[in-house]
Formats: structure tokens, sequence, C-alpha cells
């Protein structure tokens, strides 16, 4: 049985199922962090499959603050470091955000993989106050979650931590100001910008929970039933670990089924880093390669199975090998050992239907020797009738 249906048979049939995935836009969104959309789509496809009441959705973690100067943005960011990304300019200035220029060319991407979530951002969410009976709650019991976080994190809160981050009314910041006094429902503070002023926490948009916390609220604010997730928010005492208790004792809700994936290693660099330049886009692997050859790179690999992407000789052998199992699947070659769950596998490579017949395939290599000669569509295409390739 194919990793995705294995995970769907764990879901309950008496509930709607929500899977859900999330990613910061805070640089490009890289192939490694599509195999986080990819693996939750997997399974929902696998869900509604199954007959299950099913929605698919995604978070884009919009009111996070920009942590630093990353190297593909010009020096002058240096003045919005620690401010919503959803509250930042544009870098090309098309865009009504730092967090739509990235949010754009990824949702588009998603698209071409035939992905298609209901996409929902936090900085909405938290502006259209749908955290507020989470943040009310989480201020309340601020020293239930600071033991549950201490305790399993092993490390230490300071004295006036509360479950809370304060968007500064004079500098934008969600990262300089500190409470002062929590008197429900205003949060006194000062700031590092020299600011001394109190937020209404019944009001939204005044501030944002730390992550540790707003993971566990949004479950059971959106109902989240499954979520794939990395393995460094599976390591001891990460937000895992914190979040499944916190959704229980704070929040009153079952953490969601889930499943921890391996990284997507770039070969030679290691794990993709949009911040270091270590990192392949999904709109750059969708320009270089079919929308299916990327699903099936990650359909064929279990998601506890990392995965090294080498953008050159690697992906031609990543093209003929879905080639290969193509033609298995409509029964042109026989079935070689070690073609593990080749149908399913194929069936969840589709963005879209799955092909009535085999579809017309060139070699990859080829065809990337005949694009190098001929130089444009029409060439390539009379070069390719002349071999034989196409009819």
């Amino acid at each position: 049985m194919h990793w995705a249906d294995v995970l769907a048979s764990h879901l309950e049939e008496e509930r709607k199922q929500v899977i859900a995935t999330g990613i910061t836009p805070s640089g490009p969104i890289h192939i490694g962090n599509m195999r986080e959309v990819l693996t939750a789509d997997a399974v929902y496809r696998a869900a509604k499959d199954r007959g299950l009441d099913a929605e698919f959705i995604y978070i884009a973690d919009d009111f996070d603050h920009l942590r630093k100067v990353y190297p593909f943005l010009p020096e002058t960011y240096e003045q919005y470091v620690g401010m919503p990304l959803s509250e930042i300019p544009c870098p090309c200035g098309k865009h009504k955000s730092y967090a739509d220029h990235y949010l754009s060319s990824f949702l588009h991407s998603l698209k071409e993989l035939g992905i298609n979530p209901k996409v929902y951002r936090a900085s909405k969410l938290y502006k259209e106050n749908k955290y507020r009976e989470y943040i009310h709650t989480a201020l309340e019991k601020t020293d239930e979650i600071r033991e549950i976080i201490e305790k399993v994190s092993k490390r230490s809160l300071s004295k006036n931590w509360i479950p809370f981050n304060i968007l500064c009314q004079k500098c934008g910041r969600l990262t300089t100001a500190k409470p002062v006094l929590y008197e429900y429902p205003y949060v006194e503070y000062t700031c590092e910008c020299g600011f001394e002023g109190e937020v209404d926490i019944r009001k939204g948009g005044v501030g944002k929970l730390p992550w540790r916390i707003d993971w566990p609220a949004r479950w059971k604010m959106l109902g989240v039933t499954f979520e794939p997730f990395g393995k460094d928010h599976a390591a001891s005492g990460g937000s895992w670990d914190t979040g499944k208790i916190i959704a229980e004792k704070i929040f009153d809700y079952k953490p969601p089924h889930n499943v921890v994936y391996e990284f997507i290693q770039l070969k030679g660099k290691g794990a993709m880093h949009s911040s270091k330049g270590t990192a392949v886009s999904a709109e750059e692997m969708l320009n270089m390669t079919p929308p299916e050859v990327l699903r099936f790179m990650i359909m064929k690999n279990k998601p506890s199975k990392h995965i090294d992407f080498d953008p050159g000789f690697g992906l031609l052998d990543l093209v003929d090998e879905y080639d290969e199992e193509e033609r298995v699947y409509f029964g042109a070659e026989e079935e070689k050992k070690g073609m593990k769950d080749l149908r399913r596998t194929y069936e969840l490579s589709q963005p879209y239907n799955v092909p009535s017949e085999l579809p017309v395939q060139v070699p990859y290599k080829h065809l990337a020797t005949v694009a190098q000669i001929a130089g444009n569509w029409e060439d390539i295409k009379t070069v390719l009738k002349r071999t034989g390739q196409i009819p």
C-alpha cells in the first residue's frame, strides 16, 4: 500500500478531515518546502479516494516577522527587521507586500502542480480577530503554558514572559515590545524604540501568539486533523512536543494525526535554505521539468526518506525514471523489480487526471540536446518530427 493511503487509513470516518500545511513566505519558496505541501496533498487525495469528507488548507504565515536581511535582499531592508511580512514593502514594487511577493509565484506553482487548497493568511486571521478567544485563553493560562514549555523544552522563560508578542504601535515590530502588566483586556508594554503604551487584546491585529502556542491554537480554530511537518519541529523538546500538550491541556483539542518528513538536500550543498542561496525554487523546478515529475519525486519516496536533489544529470535520470514507470503503467513495458506501489505512485504524480493512454514520450536527454541546438520551439518540433520522436 502506498504511504499516502496508509496515512489516510488512520483518519476517522465519523468526522470531517481537515488536512493542513503552512509555510512562512520569508523568501523564495523552494522544493524542500514543497515536500510538505505535496505530502499533504497526497494524503488529501487518498482520503477523498476512501470516501472521506476532507478539506485541504494552506496557511500562509505572513504575520511572522522578518528575521534578518537575507542575502537576496538589499541592505535597506534592515529597517524592516522584526516587522510582520505582511506589513513590509514588496521587493519588486509589484505586489501589496513582501509576503505577497513570494506567495504569488508559489501559489501559481501550486496550480501547475494540481494543488488547490483553501488558502488562509495568518495576517488576515489575526486582523479579523479569529484568534481572539485563543489569545485570551493563553494569557489567562500563562503560568500553565510557561510550565509546559520550560518542562518540555528544557529552557527558561523570562520572569515577565507572556504567551503573546505585542505589535508596537509606533515602530510596528513584533520583537521589541516587552510586557509590563497584563490585566484583561489590556497589556501594558514598553518598546526598545522608546514607546510606552497598551494594547486591547479584544481588538484584532495588535499582536500574535508565539509559534509554540499559535500552532496548537490554529489546530482547534481550523479543525485540523492531519498535518505533515519537518523533522526540525519533531526534535525532542521541539514545537510538536509542546504543541500537542498545549492543544490538549490549554485548548482542549486532540492533536492532529501527522507525519514527519525528511528534508530535501541539494546535492553537494546540504539541506535547502533560501536564506543561504542553497535552494531551487518551485518555480525554477517547473521551468526545467513537467509538474508530474516534481510530484513523482515526492510520491515515490516515503516522507521519512531524505531526498538528494541533483539539478544536473540527476534531474535527467529522474525524468527517465518517470517515463519508464509511465510505460509500465500503460503496459508498454514489463514491471521491474523494485518498482514498489508503481500504479498508485503514478496516479498520485498526476497534477490532474490520469491520462487515458500512454502520452507521447521524448527522452529528456535527447530533448535537452535538441533544445541547445535548435534554439526555438518551432525548430525543436521540426527536429523531433524528423527523428520520429513526435508525430
